[in-house]
């Protein structure tokens, strides 16, 4: 199995990076504005990208607020992996953000774009963060736009 695995400094509060990766609204901001998630254990996130037929489901199966999300894929190419975010305080101020998608069968192609798609996607993330300005990665999603 191959795990991707990355980390990204953000000068923004615990609580407001957590938001972001956990909820509809924060989600919308940085990643795909056509997204729906439910917060706390057991709850599905459904993330929507251009040219897939259908959303990719995830679930939650763990949830501590400000602190630690973990999804699990329920479908498409996500099927049996495993999305950990961990929102560490820095004694300097903001947090790591240390992210872990493990159980890729493989290192193959689908596995490299997975892994510079985050690392573009984490780009926004620390902008909306940082900012509070919404650079949703992908627009529209349901219609087959990108921005």
């Amino acid at each position: 199995m191959a795990d991707i695995a990355l980390q990204l400094h953000i000068e923004a509060a615990p609580d407001t990076v957590y938001a972001a990766i956990s909820t509809t609204d924060g989600i919308h901001r940085w990643f795909t504005t056509t997204a729906t998630a439910e917060q706390g254990l057991g709850g599905l996130h459904e993330l929507s990208f251009p040219g897939v037929p259908e959303p990719w489901r995830l679930r939650v199966t763990e949830a501590e607020a400000g602190k630690r999300l973990v999804l699990a894929g329920e479908n498409g190419p996500w099927t049996g992996t495993v999305q950990t975010y961990e929102v560490l305080g820095r004694p300097e101020g903001g947090v790591t953000l240390r992210f872990t998608h493990a159980g890729f069968p493989a290192v193959d192609d689908a596995y490299r774009d997975f892994t510079y798609g985050w690392a573009t996607k984490f780009v926004q993330l620390k902008t909306y963060a940082e900012t509070g300005e919404p650079v949703p990665f992908f627009t529209g999603a349901s219609e087959g736009e990108n921005s």
